[in-house]
């Protein structure tokens, strides 16, 4: 299909489907370049849902860093929604490019992003949109390369079938290799086999089909490797960016129009982590750290802010706390963003006194839970993983931070952790008790705990690697004791919540987390017998899962089972950086309960990276220092932390006031085109955001989630369009004409304010004044006509007050007022009408105007 013939087809399925303003790529600040002057075609699919993708951090930098050449065009397409993947099939619509709407298989390289194991079984499904054969052995000169990254290229030997090529390491170094070879390949006009030796010899880039695979006659004895051409480098080394770029930082960031998971803005500060958990594949896979400079974030952050109107932002790592400018950065940020009730979060924080001095100090405009995530309740088990801190410590920072005015501790721990016991599941229960009775000693009758366990699922490239998955059967038993014991605590069981993880859900995140190549076939069947969106409990198919396992043959039970420590590991094929005798000696260290220190902090512990230590980028102080020393807050007592600088307490800011309201002033805004398709509360967030970003005096909330003080008219029907909607807003200083201006740049197409005015003392509000609204309806074909008079409505006559036919068009006023019982719907309406129930969505609806009932002065 043609990108026009897309978009018409899109106008007849979008009524039918959940929230269609994900599939028009609405979003402002989306790079719109010429389609036909681009050297270089990338699609960004991401496989997962719009509020998934456009939370994802990486996807919005390769966006940008791509789209910088000017000889690149980037665009995105997410997994449509079942709903929406139906719809698309019936309707012939292929996978698309939000930005131009051409079909995915016209772009040179389809790039995939894999956050998770559960993201694998979305490969065959936007791939079989796409119209792109799903096994690299069937696709031809016309296909694009697919090519994957993420976390998971960890071991990407599970989809090894479905992907041309894979990026081992940092996508700002590897993205621009790519972009490079493609363009070199193009303008040579390359066959397709010879473009992918090119991208063979880009140190990063794993071209799975120049190697073969053989499997041992069990999956504890591993397999073996074959390189099949000389282009193909053994192993396929990890790499990583030697530093964090401000320049790869989008200057101005994407703002989604739906709702998305993490609803706010968000910078990494640090990448990499060295702490050494040793079930953590993250902290291993992307060493060494590197930290980006705290005056950028804080520039960088503001921009965005003055960009998107957010209201969070959120410094991103795997431990904030550990940056090492965090004090100066968390207290500078929150001082700049309080005033105008933008909150700061903190995501990833330790269980200990230090974290919950720096969230406080960052807390004054929003406070809700505070995470910590200790993995066990288990002092002994937590040696074991390398978690250095104790129940007690984090008792008292419970005890801390219900002084501060916190309610809610949420805490994360595993099951079925290597040397676990039934007497550790008996302390993490006894953990969840200290924690309520430190609420009690400092008298915060509110406080709560959530405890969330998952089954742990040893992963590639960690020291526990070569651990058997505990059955299921098994982790259903302890998830039994826990559910049992936490009924007990007290004094209240209602404030001590325990939720889990199904055990037989992360047994199939443990077998593609160390799976083979056998298992492309078993995810192709899987997708065949009907499983999608495996991370999402509603469309998990655990039965197509087993059907398709028992056909290939997969012994499930070997699968899961322990590896032998001299076994060639499928995802051997790459070259991490960290050593694999590092890996077994951090396992015997753990068996030993010993502890191995952050060598971020003190000295190499020669894990394979590099640089002995070198590496390590840390952040200049480039921000004022603030507070002052505190030792006691100190979390590390270890020798080897001693260049680690002391944590400081930071000063208390000043109290959050508002200015006394100045006047309530009435907006008017329009709503045309593909802004139809945002829901009214998706308008109602918008609103607030442009509101914001154009430094409108806006009054807010009190409280700990503080918002702008909107009220809208009555809610305008998803699909519908508006001349002049209305909502009021308290203002403490008066509204210029300028920030209307302003707050349209934020504001999708389709969506803007026209006017607003102050209102008198006194005004009635929005709901008390709309007395009735008028509306103008087209036909449809399906229609024969509109009648000449609404007298044939029965019962809803009486809410019509006006009502004129002009060919296809109907103008008609129907009453709004709610309190009289005779307000009328136009979906009302139309059922009484006669409407057919599949026209009423393609009938165009655009409410003219709301009437207001004249206001008399007291």
């Amino acid at each position: 299909m043609e990108p026009q013939e897309i978009r018409a087809a899109l106008e007849r399925i979008l009524p039918g489907v959940q929230k269609p303003g994900r599939y028009l790529g609405l979003e402002r600040n989306r790079v719109l370049k010429d389609w036909g002057s681009a050297a270089v075609r990338l699609l960004l699919a991401f496989p997962d849902e719009y509020g998934i993708g456009m939370s994802h951090q990486g996807t919005r930098i390769l966006y940008h860093i791509a789209n910088s050449r000017l000889d690149t065009l980037a665009e995105r397409a997410f997994a449509p929604w079942p709903d929406m993947a139906a719809a698309m099939r019936q309707a012939g619509i292929p996978l698309y490019g939000l930005e131009s709407y051409h079909p995915a298989r016209e772009f040179d390289i389809l790039g995939i992003t894999l956050q998770t194991e559960l993201n694998y079984i979305n490969v065959p499904y936007l791939l079989d949109l796409a119209g792109i054969p799903r096994f690299v052995r069937d696709r031809g000169e016309g296909h694009p390369l697919v090519v994957g990254g993420g976390p998971c290229m960890a071991n990407p030997e599970p989809v090894a079938d479905f992907f041309d090529a894979f990026a081992i390491g940092d996508g700002e170094v590897l993205l621009r290799a790519l972009l490079d070879a493609v363009k070199g390949a193009k303008a040579e006009r390359l066959p397709r086999s010879e473009t992918l030796r090119a991208i063979a010899r880009i140190p990063g880039m794993y071209v799975p089909r120049l190697y073969a695979w053989t499997p041992a006659a069990s999956p504890a004895q591993g397999g073996s490797f074959e390189v099949l051409d000389d282009a193909a480098a053994f192993p396929v080394a990890r790499v990583f960016a030697e530093k964090l770029e401000p320049a790869d930082v989008p200057a101005d960031p994407l703002v989604p129009v739906v709702e998305v998971v993490q609803d706010r803005l968000g910078m990494e500060v640090v990448r990499g982590c060295t702490q050494g958990c040793r079930f953590c594949q993250a902290g291993y896979w992307y060493r060494p750290v590197r930290e980006h400079d705290p005056e950028t974030v804080l520039k960088t952050i503001e921009a965005h802010v003055d960009a998107t109107g957010y209201e969070e932002v959120g410094l991103l790592s795997l431990s904030t706390a550990d940056y090492s400018q965090i004090e100066p950065l968390a207290f500078h940020l929150a001082e700049r963003l309080a005033p105008r009730r933008v909150g700061v979060s903190l995501p990833s924080l330790r269980a200990e006194s230090f974290s919950v001095a720096v969230a406080d100090a960052v807390s004054r405009v929003r406070k809700s839970g505070f995470t910590f995530a200790p993995e066990t309740g288990s002092d002994r088990l937590r040696r074991v993983i390398n978690k250095t801190f104790t129940n007690a410590d984090m008792i008292a920072a419970a005890e801390a931070a219900f002084s501060r005015g916190w309610n809610l501790i949420k805490v994360y721990a595993m099951i079925g952790l290597p040397t676990e016991t039934d007497d550790n599941l008996e302390e993490l229960a006894r953990l969840a008790e200290g924690i309520l009775e430190a609420a009690r000693r400092v008298g915060n009758r509110k406080a709560a705990v959530k405890v969330s366990v998952g089954p742990f699922v040893p992963k590639a490239w960690t020291p526990f690697q070569w651990e058997p998955f505990v059955p299921a059967q098994e982790l259903s038993r302890r998830i039994g004791l826990l559910r049992n014991r936490f009924k007990r605590i007290r004094p209240a069981a209602s404030r001590a919540k325990l939720t889990w993880n199904e055990p037989e859900e992360s047994q199939l995140e443990a077998l593609l987390s160390r799976g083979d190549r056998r298992l492309g076939a078993v995810i192709a069947r899987a997708h065949d017998l009907g499983a999608v969106f495996d991370g999402w409990s509603e469309w998990a198919r655990l039965d197509a899962w087993r059907q398709a396992i028992q056909e290939a043959g997969i012994d499930l039970e070997a699968e899961l089972g322990p590896r032998e420590l001299t076994a060639t590991l499928p995802w051997d094929v790459l070259d991490a950086g960290v050593r694999k005798g590092y890996l077994k000696a951090e396992r015997r260290r753990g068996f030993m309960e010993a502890e191995t220190p952050d060598c971020r902090w003190g000295d190499c512990m020669r894990c394979g990276i590099p640089g002995d230590g070198l590496d390590t980028k840390l952040a200049l102080p480039t921000l004022p220092t603030v507070g002052e020393e505190a030792p006691t807050l100190a979390r590390a007592r270890n020798a080897a932390y001693r260049l680690r600088p002391l944590p400081r307490v930071l000063p208390k800011g000043e109290p959050l006031a508002q200015p006394e309201r100045f006047a309530r002033y009435r907006f008017t805004f329009q709503k045309f085109g593909d802004a139809r398709w945002l829901s009214h509360r998706n308008v109602m967030d918008l609103l607030a955001r442009a509101l914001r970003a154009a430094a409108v005096p806006v009054r807010y909330t009190e409280g700990y989630n503080p918002h702008v003080r909107l009220s809208m008219g009555p809610a305008l029907s998803l699909g519908y369009e508006a001349r002049a909607e209305l909502f009021d807003v308290e203002c403490h200083a008066q509204v210029d004409v300028g920030m209307l201006s302003r707050a349209n740049r934020v504001l999708p197409e389709g969506l803007q304010l026209t006017a607003c005015e102050a209102l008198p003392a006194g005004a009635p509000s929005l709901g008390k004044s709309v007395s009735a609204c008028r509306y103008r309806l087209r036909l449809t074909p399906e229609m024969p006509g509109w009648p000449d008079s609404p007298a044939g409505l029965g019962n809803l006559a009486g809410g019509v007050l006006d009502w004129g036919v002009d060919g296809d068009e109907l103008e008609v006023t129907l009453d709004a007022r709610q309190s009289g019982g005779h307000a009328v719907s136009v979906k009302d309406l139309l059922a009484a009408l006669g409407a057919p129930d599949e026209a009423r969505p393609l009938i165009r609806v655009l409410r003219e105007v709301m009437i207001l009932a004249p206001h008399t002065a007291a």
